[in-house]
């Protein structure tokens, strides 16, 4: 399943970057500012290019088969919450409850992927 493991690969390293996204947050709120040219367009647009590319691919996937609990919406939900986050993490003053639940929610959405995916392969 070729498309199986694109969405694996895809899952793994957004994770990935939102644990980096959560790193330039903190940066951030420490009082560190980042070129816009250099750093955050670079980083704001391969997150985006690769949520798109998982969203695409996870929608595909839940046309054929189910993936857990997972419901399209939620896909479409965590896309958008990818995206916001990778933006987010560059602006100082943030409220850190929501970017926190934010990163909770991608994190168990990306972790639901995985262990059904993974999980069936055996």
């Amino acid at each position: 399943m070729i498309m199986e493991k694109e969405i694996i690969a895809l899952s793994r390293r957004l994770s990935k970057d939102m644990e980096e996204a959560n790193l330039y947050r903190k940066a951030v709120d420490e009082g560190r500012s980042f070129s816009f040219q250099e750093e955050i367009v670079p980083f704001v647009d391969d997150v985006q290019a690769r949520a798109e590319e998982w969203r695409a691919s996870v929608q595909t996937l839940l046309t054929t088969r189910t993936i857990g609990v997972l419901h399209p919406d939620q896909v479409e939900h965590t896309y958008e919450n990818m995206y916001v986050m990778a933006t987010e993490s560059f602006q100082p003053h943030v409220q850190e409850k929501r970017y926190q639940e934010r990163l909770q929610a991608v994190a168990y959405i990306l972790n639901i992927v995985l262990e059904e995916i993974e999980t069936r392969k055996r």
